[in-house]
């Protein structure tokens, strides 16, 4: 996406998150029907299955911005579902989520299986149950479908899924396991790059604005120090989430394309932890009220960290590639 395309993009959010209430814990966003109109919702999935079209850095560019704007909804869970489910036609209609398992998805016409903490399940029509080596396709109004509610520090729905022999259908053809988490953890190392930065620019702008004994906040070495950091907490998020997008976007499936969207999730939820620690203590007491914004970016951002598949599991991957690769391989990845 060039420059100018990405400001417009970022121009829409902006004037889209003007004004908007404070969602319940819970609730499907209210302009999660605007985003939908307006294509938002299939950026990155081609024209001929059903999307918008667009690349996968349209895509990043779009969830950095809801990042940014601290705006809550299920584009990346949808968006990557409908892009991996491709022109199958399967889950075209309404709202579709996505959730990955190791258990068996062989079929023949059902499946069985208990998922925790599956994004905006309640609100969702369909549900893309994701294996290492097939897919399922089942629909949530099934009477086979148990939902236990439950919600994330962001107080967005993160529910559990109960799959009781529920009639699903296997698209035969689709990009794997491999290949769907590493986009999608891409997106969500996106989601966090905004919410860094958008944590940033109010934090910023408060020991800018805020005063101490005549001088602004930041005239203090260690406001200026933490500030500082934060920004180049976000210049390293930036740069990762850079490689792996390219990564992924070249050969979604591959180690290559995996180790550089673990490292991007690692530094982006590492930045996200910092981020959220220095922003409230820069702020005081601000940072704690319900009328000032700063919340809504940190619960996110601590949110975030592991949507998806958790930090901690992606360290483990990065370690097991780094060790296939051996200390001569992992010497010239880094210096190639």
């Amino acid at each position: 996406m060039s420059d100018d395309t990405s400001a417009a993009v970022d121009a829409l959010i902006t004037d889209l998150a003007k004004g908007r209430p404070n969602e319940a814990a819970g609730d499907l966003p209210d302009l999660w029907p605007t985003m939908v109109e307006l294509g938002l919702s299939t950026v990155g999935v081609d024209e001929t299955a059903g999307g918008s079209g667009g690349s996968l850095a349209d895509a990043v560019d779009l969830a950095r911005s809801l990042g940014r704007h601290a705006i809550s909804s299920p584009l990346i869970e949808h968006a990557t579902a409908r892009w991996a489910l491709g022109e199958s036609g399967a889950g075209t209609e309404g709202l579709v989520t996505l959730a990955f398992t190791d258990g068996d998805l062989s079929g023949p016409d059902s499946v069985r299986v208990l998922l925790h903490a599956v994004p905006w399940a309640r609100h969702a029509r369909y549900l893309l149950v994701a294996g290492a080596y097939s897919a399922a396709v089942v629909d949530l109004r099934h009477p086979g479908v148990t939902i236990e509610q439950s919600v994330n520090e962001a107080g967005e729905p993160r529910d559990s899924v109960g799959l009781d022999g529920v009639a699903a259908s296997f698209p035969e053809s689709w990009p794997g396991g491999v290949a769907v988490r590493n986009r999608l953890g891409a997106l969500w190392a996106a989601a966090l790059a905004g919410g860094v930065e958008g944590t940033y620019r109010l934090t910023r702008r408060y020991v800018n604005e805020r005063e101490q004994f005549g001088a602004a906040l930041i005239r203090i070495p260690g406001v200026a120090h933490h500030l500082a950091t934060i920004k180049a907490e976000l210049i390293q998020v930036e740069a990762a989430l850079y490689r792996a997008q390219h990564a992924v976007h070249r050969e979604v499936d591959t180690d290559r394309a995996t180790a550089s969207v673990a490292t991007a999730r690692v530094v982006a939820a590492r930045a996200a932890t910092t981020t959220a620690r220095l922003g409230h203590q820069l702020h005081g007491a601000m940072g704690l009220t319900a009328e000032y914004p700063l919340h809504r970016h940190t619960t996110r951002l601590w949110a975030w960290r592991d949507e998806g598949t958790a930090e901690h599991e992606w360290s483990l991957r990065l370690g097991d590639l780094a060790c296939a690769q051996g200390e001569e391989g992992v010497w010239q990845l880094l210096t190639g």
